[in-house]
């Protein structure tokens, strides 16, 4: 088995995107974080150097909410916000011999097992990597050997501050600037770009394809909105 965990957290569907308000229901909205979770949990099957894929989240039907997949669910009984969960859930991998956690957002839509290949391969030995958001301040992806040499900061401007803690712990850190990686779902442009994919650009995964086509009645925010 690959010594490298995934690990995918997953929000109370509750307060989910709520950005997205202007848009979509608090129920659409969960619907919705769902499908992208669907999404990535399939492209991360796909890559034989992951050896077990965890959802880690407190929302208590996360695991019959979703399509049966190769995970497993890592539940927190309390919601005590999504780094704390993610630290505990990669203790829990170093306990089972991984070697290494590769933290993915959920709301990577476009992201397919080739370009997660291309971003392990690309790797520093025994040293951390992060994907870029769209803006460059953000998280969506973070390899780190296990143990953990640093704790979790994912939230504002959360690259920045990686690379200090990395820095101040002589971590080597690398970031990979990749499209697939960088395209997340945050606000209503970042949907409208769901809807209507650019000409020759990528496609979002099935599940979120499907989620999209079943809301066609979806309003449409007027231009400059």
């Amino acid at each position: 088995m690959s010594g490298t965990w995934a690990l995918v957290p997953l929000k109370r569907l509750d307060r989910a995107k709520h950005r997205l308000a202007p848009l979509l229901s608090a129920e659409e909205r969960g619907r919705l974080s769902l499908a992208m979770v669907a999404d990535v949990l399939a492209a991360l099957a796909g890559v034989e150097d992951i050896g077990r894929i965890l959802l880690v989240s407190s929302e208590p039907e996360a695991g019959s909410l979703l399509p049966r997949g190769d995970f497993d669910v890592f539940y927190s009984a309390q919601s005590e916000g999504m780094n704390r969960e993610l630290e505990q859930a990669a203790a829990h991998a170093s306990s089972r011999g991984a070697q290494r956690v590769l933290i993915v957002h959920g709301d990577l839509p476009y992201l397919t097992a080739q370009a997660m290949r291309k971003f392990l391969a690309a790797a520093p030995p025994d040293g951390m990597q992060a994907a870029a958001c769209k803006r460059g301040t953000g998280t969506n992806i973070l390899l780190s050997p296990l143990p953990l040499r640093i704790p979790l900061v994912f939230g504002r401007h959360s690259l920045r501050r990686f690379r200090q803690l990395a820095d101040g712990a002589g971590q080597r850190f690398e970031v990979v600037r990749d499209p697939r990686l960088a395209a997340d779902v945050d606000d209503p442009d970042d949907f409208e770009r769901l809807r209507a994919p650019a000409r020759g650009g990528p496609r979002p995964g099935r599940a979120t394809r499907a989620f999209v086509g079943r809301r066609a009645h979806i309003k449409r925010l007027p231009q400059g909105a």
